[in-house]
C-alpha cells in the first residue's frame, strides 16, 4: 500500500522529468522504478478516477449546452452508468496505452527501459488529470464556456508536454516518432473510450 508522501514523491518526480531534467540524466530523480515500484504505479489509475469524473462533468455540461443535446447518451443514461462505463473505458485505455508504449520500447530495443517508462508514464497521467482538472471545475462552478476555454488552453498544453517530456526521457524517440506515439495514444483513448462506453450503455439498455 502506498501513502501520501510516495505519491507526493512522484508526482514531484513528474514535474522534474518535465520541467527540470534532460534526457541524459533521467530527469525524474525520486521516482521508484525498480518491480515494485512498477506495480505501485498502478495506484495511478485509482488516484486518477476522481479527477477524470471531474473532467467527465465538464463535458456533459458541455454536450448539455448543445441543441442535439436529447439525443446524446448523456442525456438518455442515468449518471451512474455514465460514470461506471467512463471508469472501466479509463482502465481500459490505460492498458491499452502502455501496450503500446510496451510495444514501442521493444521495437527500439530499449526493454531495459520498460520499468522507467511505465512507472513516468503512470504517475505522469495523474499528473496530467490533475491538470485537467482546472478547465473541468471552471466551468462546473461558473458555467462560462468562455473561461473554460481560457483555462483549458494552457492546461493542455501542459499536459502534451508533461507527456511529450515523458516519453523522450524514457525512450530513445526521434522528435517525428514522439509526436506520432503522442497521437496514437490520443487515437487509442477517442477509439477505446467510445468504443467501451457504447458497449456499457447499449448494455445497460438490454435490461430497462
Amino acid at each position: 500500500m502506498i501513502n501520501f508522501d510516495y505519491i507526493a514523491r512522484h508526482v514531484r518526480g513528474v514535474w522534474r522529468m518535465a520541467f527540470g531534467g534532460n534526457e541524459s540524466d533521467g530527469g525524474g530523480d525520486g521516482m521508484d522504478r525498480s518491480m515494485d515500484g512498477v506495480f505501485a504505479s498502478f495506484w495511478a489509475i485509482i488516484i486518477t478516477a476522481p479527477f477524470a469524473m471531474v473532467a467527465f462533468t465538464a463535458d456533459k455540461q458541455i454536450a448539455a449546452s448543445s441543441t442535439e443535446f436529447s439525443n446524446t447518451v448523456y442525456a438518455k443514461t442515468p449518471l451512474p452508468v455514465l460514470f461506471t462505463a467512463e471508469i472501466i473505458a479509463l482502465a481500459a485505455y490505460w492498458a491499452a496505452s502502455i501496450a503500446a508504449l510496451v510495444l514501442t520500447a521493444r521495437s527500439l530495443n530499449a526493454t531495459r527501459q520498460v520499468a522507467g517508462l511505465i512507472v513516468a508514464y503512470n504517475w505522469g497521467q495523474l499528473v496530467i488529470f490533475m491538470l485537467s482538472t482546472a478547465p473541468a471545475a471552471t466551468l462546473i462552478f461558473t458555467g462560462n464556456l468562455n473561461l473554460f476555454a481560457l483555462v483549458a488552453l494552457p492546461a493542455g498544453i501542459a499536459g502534451v508536454f508533461i507527456l511529450w517530456r515523458v516519453l523522450r526521457v524514457s525512450l530513445p524517440l526521434t522528435i517525428g516518432a514522439t509526436i506520432f506515439l503522442i497521437v496514437l495514444l490520443t487515437a487509442i483513448k477517442l477509439f477505446v473510450n467510445s468504443v467501451v462506453v457504447q458497449a456499457i450503455v447499449s448494455f445497460y439498455f438490454l435490461f430497462v
